[in-house]
């Protein structure tokens, strides 16, 4: 064989090798490349353990519910504040009472929250009461309740005698709210800078009850009324009211009358008397014998300021044509007896203008022998 056909033998060989081997590596590599590309298998939606799989809600969320009162304890006939507190806005809750002595809760009210998730009321209870609100739940929270208690204090108002002299007696009243028959309630004095029982009363039907306290010395005496707690309500205690006792005067002024003059013919003595008890006592001039002070009860009906000549600084007239007014003739008031006026009472003018500014129109004026 020649070489040229030696060579053209060759070279086909070759490339009749060199394509088996290609074909063979290629056989070998597709099932690599077809398992390197292939697409991973997509999980079904409906498998619960799923990804992808959209989380449904849970109503076992427990909502942050809470109850509260202001003040938490009251007394009887005022009004607390309940306070509801759930962070969900446009719920709808149901509030609940019970009070002292019930077994079971009631229904008061329908409350629905506002934008911040709160709601508001307010309640009177006339005994102490526990009250609940519920949260019925939704989609996302789970049934929801909360409960707080409004203690109540009996009302206690104890009245008295503002004034009495010395030797009379002052009469307390009390009454009890809400109503407490056959009750026992404490009248308590204070002596010494601490309360003690001067008397136990029992309330009426009406739930009221009065005594009478001999003031058996002047000055001023303070009360008021304790009741103990019971089944529907805490301890109770009225205000603090007082009666003021002052020495007897000889002229028996009402102790009630907040202002009353009294000349004492006799004596020749103007006096202010307040609830009983001499204010000021000033000397007066009245008048002469052919002109003599009139006796009897009057009141005050015109004043004037500054008249001048012998009525002085000021005038009161209460009896015409008598008045009490000031004087231009002070050395007068230095004598006695002081009869030198016609009818009317003269004061110095420094005195004159004290009482003027003490007594209104309608004072009563005492002239007593």
């Amino acid at each position: 064989m020649s070489g040229g056909m030696r060579r053209r033998t060759t070279g086909s060989i070759w490339r009749a090798g060199g394509i088996a081997a290609g074909a063979l590596l290629l056989a070998a590599l597709v099932p690599a490349l077809g398992a390197a590309v292939a697409p991973a298998a997509v999980p079904s939606p409906a498998s619960s353990s799923s990804p992808y799989a959209s989380p449904s809600p849970s109503p076992s969320l427990a909502p942050a519910l809470t109850l509260s009162a202001l003040p938490a304890r009251v007394t009887c006939g005022a009004a607390a504040l309940l306070t509801v507190r759930l962070g969900v806005a446009g719920a709808t809750l149901q509030l609940q009472r019970r009070p002292a002595g019930a077994t079971e809760f009631v229904s008061c009210q329908a409350l629905v929250t506002d934008g911040r998730g709160v709601a508001t009321c307010r309640v009177a209870p006339r005994a102490t009461t526990a009250y609940a609100v519920s949260f019925a739940g939704d989609a996302q929270l789970a049934p929801a309740s909360a409960e707080t208690t409004v203690t109540v204090r009996p009302r206690l108002r104890l009245t008295a005698t503002a004034a009495v002299y010395r030797g009379a007696r002052a009469r307390l009243h009390l009454r009890v709210a809400p109503m407490h028959p056959g009750a026992a309630v404490a009248i308590e004095q204070r002596r010494g800078g601490a309360w003690t029982v001067w008397r136990t009363v029992t309330l009426g039907a009406d739930s009221g009850a009065t005594c009478w306290w001999p003031a058996a010395s002047a000055g001023r005496e303070s009360f008021r009324a304790v009741m103990a707690a019971d089944d529907a309500h805490a301890a109770g205690a009225s205000g603090v009211c007082r009666v003021r006792v002052s020495p007897p005067n000889p002229y028996r002024v009402p102790v009630t009358a907040p202002r009353i003059v009294v000349v004492d013919l006799s004596q020749y003595r103007l006096s202010f008397f307040s609830y009983g008890r001499e204010v000021r006592s000033f000397p007066c001039v009245l008048g002469r014998p052919s002109l003599p002070t009139p006796r009897g009860h009057f009141r005050i009906y015109a004043k004037g300021m500054n008249p001048g000549g012998p009525y002085g600084a000021r005038i009161m007239s209460y009896h015409p044509p008598c008045a009490i007014h000031g004087t231009n003739e002070p050395w007068l008031l230095s004598r006695f007896p002081r009869d030198f006026s016609h009818g009317c009472t003269r004061l110095s003018n420094a005195n004159a203008i004290w009482l003027y500014d003490h007594c209104p129109l309608g004072t009563p004026v005492w002239n007593v022998p």
